[in-house]
């Protein structure tokens, strides 16, 4: 058999189980070999013995983790079939020439890397990697391509729950650049957003396409302000499936992950991670794989990557986006800054009402009793109850990140009182918004909170805290405004 490809073979096997267990012994089986050969062939080709560099690939995973999780080093360890904290101390060490601690602390830089044909994983780039020998390169996989070690996106990520920004910063991560969740939130306006449909009970005023009065704007804006190159391809009637296959092989097939709109349930974004079949295939991480009203019929890879192949399908695949390479210099604070004044200024944009004022609509909602009638339907109150929620992600999200933007960018900055300010009228959003969950009986949406949504007297009492998070946000927004003109 060709060496190439017994060692793809081998660094395929070894990226998709560095979580679910790597057996020596399985291995040699499915690759035809005894492990003796398979080893001797492995280190001929590559100058690394096979435990070696299996041991390596587990550690640069668990490094990734160290740095864009907030997981205990224990914990990361045992994902990574380390039941000993001090076993995998010692392996860290002699790989990384560091502690788990050290390494954490010091955040040295970490990027994706072509493992072999069609196989790319998170590396330690700050370190000597043992690479693949060059006849490696002589050959590829023109069906398949997969990245391997794309951080999982899901609701709860890095304490958010906002997909694209969650998309845009593990896309970011995988791509060795080490930026926070709170600066993408700030970067792509999400962090300022508020949008109420004056037309309707509206289950998508919390897109964050409705950021901007351009929906594009959102997801351009937050790759542009990183300085990298945005590119997107829309779904439109005559768009054909041939067409998203090529966008997303010429990325992936030069390791860069995809963010979509869709593929499994609904046209929020998600990371394509890689394609099988020639593109018939998707892998990646989706907010919805693990719901059984969206992903039920969704297969897993064994790396945990959702498989689909009938993505074309959903009418909810609306998009492809790229994050390039990097083509600029990232946008400057005054810039983001003025960007934030743009999304929360208010201003009316169709049927939505968009930044401060949407809260004048979302309050006139809320205080319409003939939308709330004596003894409605859970159905209605469930949407009713949605809508309301979602207007509160918003802010809870939003609001707290922005503030931490702020605070962090104020260390040392000519306008530091001006930008904490702003910070603490952005936090006092939050503060209200946090009251408001108080009073319909908690965070979650189940029918405690639908049929307290239904009492006038809580309704009321919401429409008081909208109206203290409306002065609120507006004194952040005027502060803003301070600290642009003073600069």
């Amino acid at each position: 058999m060709d060496r190439f490809l017994t060692i793809w073979s081998v660094v395929a096997y070894v990226e998709e189980r560095l979580t679910s267990g790597l057996d020596s012994n399985e291995l040699a089986r499915s690759t035809g070999f005894s492990l003796a050969h398979l080893r001797q062939i492995f280190a001929q080709a590559t100058g690394a013995t096979l435990g070696r560099y299996m041991l390596r690939r587990r550690i640069a995973n668990a490094a990734f983790d160290l740095l864009h999780t907030g997981q205990s080093a224990l914990d990361i360890a045992c994902v990574y079939g380390f039941q000993n904290p001090d076993t995998f101390t010692r392996a860290f060490r002699r790989c990384t020439g560091m502690t788990p601690q050290a390494f954490r602390k010091r955040r040295p830089p970490m990027a994706r890397q072509k493992l072999s044909a069609g196989v790319y994983g998170v590396a330690l780039t700050g370190t000597k990697q043992e690479r693949l020998h060059h006849d490696m390169k002589k050959e590829n996989n023109p069906n398949e391509t997969i990245l391997y070690g794309v951080p999982k996106v899901f609701y709860g990520a890095y304490h958010g729950c906002t997909p694209y920004p969650i998309c845009l910063k593990a896309n970011a991560n995988y791509l060795g650049e080490d930026i926070p969740y709170h600066t993408m939130m700030v970067l792509c306006g999400a962090a300022f957003r508020l949008t109420w449909n004056t037309s309707e009970w509206d289950g998508g005023n919390v897109d964050i396409a409705f950021a901007f009065d351009d929906p594009m704007r959102s997801y351009r804006t937050g790759i542009e302000a990183v300085g990298r190159e945005f590119a997107l391809l829309w779904r439109t009637p005559e768009t054909t499936k041939a067409e998203f296959i090529d966008f997303l092989r010429q990325r992936i097939d030069n390791g860069n992950p995809c963010i979509a709109l869709g593929i499994i349930g609904p046209p929020e974004a998600c990371i394509v991670t890689g394609y099988r079949d020639g593109g018939d295939t998707l892998l990646g991480w989706n907010f919805f794989q693990d719901n059984p009203e969206f992903g039920g019929k969704t297969q897993l890879d064994e790396s945990g990557y959702f498989v689909c192949d009938d993505w074309w399908e959903n009418p909810c695949t609306m998009a492809l986006i790229s994050v390039g390479e990097p083509i600029g210099t990232p946008a400057t604070p005054r810039q983001v800054i003025q960007t934030a004044i743009q999304v929360l200024t208010g201003r009316q944009c169709g049927d939505h009402a968009k930044g401060i004022a949407a809260y004048d609509a979302w309050r006139g909602a809320i205080a319409d009793d003939s939308q709330f009638p004596s003894g409605a339907v859970l159905p209605l109150l469930a949407e009713r109850l949605m809508c309301h929620g979602d207007a509160m992600d918003c802010l809870a999200d939003g609001r707290n990140n922005a503030a931490r933007y702020l605070e962090a960018l104020s260390q040392g900055h000519p306008q530091k009182e001006g930008l904490l300010a702003a910070a603490g009228h952005f936090s006092e959003v939050a503060k209200q918004v946090n009251a408001m969950a108080d009073l319909l009986g908690g965070w979650p949406r189940g029918e405690v909170q639908m049929r307290r949504l239904n009492e006038p007297e809580a309704r009321r009492g919401l429409c008081k805290l909208i109206d203290a998070a409306k002065e609120a946000d507006s004194r952040g927004l005027d502060a803003l405004r301070a600290v642009v003109q003073a600069l």
